[in-house]
C-alpha cells in the first residue's frame, strides 16, 4: 500500500485557520480558489491558440479543467489498487496550478520574463508557477492571499508541466515555498506529481486537435503524423481531429495508473512515454513553431512591452499618490490607480520594488483586458463626436 510519507504537515495552512468547516481543508482550497478573481480571469487567457471568437477553442480555464479531471481520473485509479490518495488534494492543486499564468498563454510568458530579466539586469525571472504560488499567497483577496494548505501550495508551485519526465517521485520535503526561485524542485507529496504528470498529458491532444481546427495543421500535415502514434492510439489520420484527445487520454491514462501501481512512482511505461515524446516532438515542429505562432507572438510582445514601459513611466513619476492617478485622464491609469491603493499596504510591508508591482499587474490581466488597455494607452480618443 502507497501513502505520502508527509501527513501533517501537507494539511497545515499557511496562516492559523479558523476552525475547518463541513467542507474538509481541501475542499475548502477548491472553493477559494474557484471564488478567486485570478482563476475567474482564466476564462479569457489564452491556453496556447489566440482565438477569442471561436468558442471551441481550448482556452486557460478549460486546461486547468482538463488537469482537474485527468488528476482526479489517475488518483482513482491508483485509489482502487490501494494507494491512500486524497482525491480532493490533487482536484486543489490542478485548479490553482496555472492561476498566475500570464495573458497570451506561454508566449506572454516568454515575453513578461524577458522584461524582468532586462529591468533587473537578469537577478529575477518570471516563472508562472512561482507566480501562481505567489498570486495564492498573496495576491488574491487584495494581499490577504487564499491561506491554502501547504500541500496544494507545494503542487501548484512544483507543477512545471512543461518538462517531459517518465517518472517523478515526491521529495518529501517540507519545504519554504516562498523561497523557491527555481523550477527545479519536486512535489512533496504523490497528489502533486500526478498533477504535473496530468498538466502534461492535458495539454497535447487538445493542442493537436486545436491546431487542426485553426488549420495550422492542415491535411498535408496531418498524414504526416507519426504511424506509431495512430498505432497506438487507434486511430485514422482521418480520425485526428475528433478523435485524437480522446484517444491518448483513454490510452495514456491507464498506461500511468499501472505503471506507477507497480513501480512506486508517478509516470509512463517506456511504450507510453515513448508515444508522449512522439507527439511532444511533433507538435513542437509543426504547431508551437508553426509561422502563425511566431507571428502571434510579435504582437504579443508589443501589446505587454507597451503596457510595462508606459506604466514604469506613470509610476516613476507618481509612485503611490493614489489622487494623482485619479487625475489621469486615461482611463487604464486610473484603474492601476485604483489597484495601488488595494495594494499598497502589502506592497509597503514587503518593500516591493516597481518591477515586481508592474508584473503583478500585468500577469493577473486578461487578454481582452491587456488589448484594451494597450489601445487605451495609444490610441487618441476623438476630441469631437
Amino acid at each position: 500500500m502507497m501513502k505520502n510519507e508527509l501527513s501533517d504537515e501537507v494539511y497545515e495552512r499557511r496562516f492559523k485557520p479558523k476552525k475547518e468547516d463541513i467542507r474538509g481543508v481541501f475542499f475548502r482550497d477548491q472553493t477559494a480558489i474557484v471564488h478567486s478573481l485570478p482563476f475567474r480571469r482564466l476564462k479569457r487567457k489564452t491556453q496556447v491558440f489566440f482565438a477569442p471568437d471561436n468558442d471551441h477553442i481550448c482556452t486557460r480555464i478549460e486546461h486547468v479543467l482538463h488537469v482537474f479531471t485527468n488528476s482526479t481520473t489517475i488518483s482513482k485509479g491508483l485509489i482502487k489498487k490501494g494507494w491512500e490518495l486524497d482525491v480532493e488534494m490533487a482536484q486543489a492543486i490542478a485548479l490553482g496550478h496555472d492561476i498566475g499564468h500570464a495573458p497570451f498563454g506561454h508566449a506572454g510568458e516568454e515575453v513578461l520574463n524577458e522584461i524582468v530579466e532586462r529591468e533587473t539586469n537578469g537577478e529575477n525571472s518570471f516563472h508562472h508557477e512561482i507566480n501562481s504560488l505567489r498570486f495564492v499567497d498573496h495576491i488574491a483577496e487584495k494581499g490577504k492571499g487564499l491561506k491554502l494548505t501547504f500541500g496544494v501550495r507545494d503542487g501548484i508551485v512544483s507543477h512545471c508541466g512543461e518538462k517531459l519526465e517518465q517518472f517523478i517521485e515526491p521529495d518529501w520535503e517540507v519545504k519554504k515555498l516562498e523561497d523557491i526561485g527555481k523550477l527545479d524542485k519536486y512535489p512533496s507529496s504523490y497528489e502533486g506529481c500526478i498533477v504535473r504528470v496530468a498538466d502534461k498529458i492535458s495539454s497535447l491532444g487538445r493542442d493537436m486537435e486545436d491546431a487542426i481546427e485553426l488549420e495550422i495543421i492542415n491535411g498535408e500535415k496531418t498524414e504526416k503524423i507519426p504511424n506509431d502514434i495512430l498505432n497506438y492510439l487507434g486511430i485514422k489520420p482521418s480520425d485526428v481531429k475528433y478523435q485524437f484527445n480522446r484517444a491518448l487520454l483513454n490510452k495514456i491514462i491507464y498506461d500511468i495508473i499501472d505503471t506507477t501501481d507497480s513501480k512506486g512512482k508517478v509516470g509512463m511505461s517506456n511504450d507510453g512515454f515513448e508515444i508522449i515524446k512522439n507527439i511532444n516532438t511533433f507538435s513542437e515542429e509543426n504547431i508551437y513553431k508553426a509561422k502563425k505562432i511566431n507571428d502571434y507572438k510579435y504582437y504579443v510582445a508589443v501589446i505587454l512591452r507597451n503596457i510595462y514601459d508606459s506604466l514604469s513611466e506613470l509610476f516613476d513619476k507618481y509612485d503611490f499618490n493614489i489622487e494623482d492617478y485619479k487625475n489621469c485622464f486615461i482611463k487604464s491609469y486610473q484603474e492601476f490607480g485604483d489597484y495601488l491603493k488595494a495594494y499598497k499596504e502589502f506592497y509597503g510591508k514587503f518593500d516591493t520594488g516597481k518591477t515586481q508591482i508592474l508584473a503583478d499587474y500585468i500577469s493577473g490581466m486578461s487578454d481582452n483586458y491587456a488589448i484594451g488597455f494597450s489601445t487605451d494607452i495609444s490610441i487618441p480618443k476623438a476630441v469631437f463626436k
